[in-house]
């Protein structure tokens, strides 16, 4: 008796031993993908604040030098800086109409003597980069100017866009560039088959 019990005793303990290592292994439940989160519109509304331009060109890290700072009916408030070693002018007006209207900006007029060498319009905003120059008209300014406005307007174009510019040297502008739409396909005109023309019928 006691050689027919130990076996199956053996098999209980090993069945009981795999029933619980096999309860024991989960699957684990599958994780969850993330959703993708949308990216913040910058643009700003008019009228926008200078204020806003200041603090979005430093935290871009251009090498900017605040001087002072005016306050006034239009310009409402006009910040005076220094960047790569020219002057730079944010100013803020009433509304974008204001803007046009007190500065008699236009695009299509490039500076004359008194004028920087870059002027951008957007919204409510006016940016002059540039000395203004008092005998003459600026000229083409050096390539390291050029490098610097570049910067500066990537950094303030997605803020104010479409910007319009008055500059000596036309700045290339991503909102105010329109992407060009594709020519449709033209479809080819099937030609006429030609009628053929009956034979004369003999005259009996």
């Amino acid at each position: 008796m006691v050689r027919i019990r130990l076996p199956l005793a053996v098999l209980l303990i090993g069945a009981i031993t795999f029933a619980c290592g096999s309860s024991a292994a989960t699957t684990p439940p599958p994780t969850a993908t993330p959703m993708p989160t949308p990216t913040p519109n910058p643009h700003l509304t008019d009228p926008a604040s200078v204020d806003t331009i200041y603090q979005d060109l430093r935290k871009a890290g251009l090498q900017i030098t605040a001087n002072t700072a005016d306050a006034g009916e239009d310009p409402v408030k006009t910040i005076h800086l220094t960047y790569e070693s020219w002057p730079l002018v944010l100013e803020q007006y009433t509304s974008a109409k204001a803007l046009l209207a007190k500065t008699g900006f236009d695009p299509k007029k490039k500076p004359a003597f008194g004028d920087p060498a870059f002027e951008f319009a957007g919204l409510n905003i006016l940016v002059a980069y540039g000395p203004r120059v008092q005998n003459t008209a600026p000229s083409s300014p050096d390539p390291r100017f050029v490098a610097a406005v570049t910067k500066l307007v990537d950094v303030i174009d997605p803020l104010l866009g479409p910007l319009e510019q008055s500059s000596v040297l036309a700045i290339y502008i991503p909102s105010a560039t329109p992407v060009p739409t594709p020519t449709p396909k033209a479809t080819p005109t099937k030609k006429p088959k030609p009628t053929r023309t009956p034979r004369p019928t003999k005259k009996p």
